[in-house]
């Protein structure tokens, strides 16, 4: 896709998601019950990774930066809410519209001389 969008397009920005737990290890006490598989986050840790190859290679002309979020609060049982927001600085879960204006700024001319990087949005939580 990339490739594609390159070829199509002089300039530009590419915005990947990814994930804390590509970052650090999803922490295996607050999923009670459940297994967190590891390839969740390997997957996330490939997109940061991804994120940079992309940016060296699709520069000058096409950014490619990354955004890592923690936690989003949706439809969570109110008990892994509780415990993961007693784990992050900010006690609480992102709430899903707290992106939106970052997303923005990658965009935006503002961020003209930023490429390569992953922008971690977690209330602090990979801070400990």
């Amino acid at each position: 896709v990339c490739r594609q969008y390159a070829q199509n397009n002089e300039m530009g920005s590419i915005v990947n998601f990814s994930a804390t737990t590509g970052i650090v290890s999803a922490r295996p006490d607050i999923y009670d019950g459940s297994h967190k598989h590891p390839a969740y986050s390997i997957s996330k840790a490939g997109v940061i990774n991804l994120t940079k190859f992309l940016a060296t290679h699709l520069a000058p002309n096409i950014r490619v930066n990354c955004i890592a979020p923690g936690g989003a609060r949706f439809d969570q049982d109110e008990e892994f809410i509780q415990k993961y927001s007693k784990l992050t600085p900010m006690k609480r879960m992102m709430e899903k519209n707290e992106l939106n204006e970052l997303v923005e700024f990658l965009c935006s001319s503002g961020s003209s001389y930023m490429t390569g990087s992953t922008i971690v949005v977690d209330g602090g939580w990979t801070s400990w």
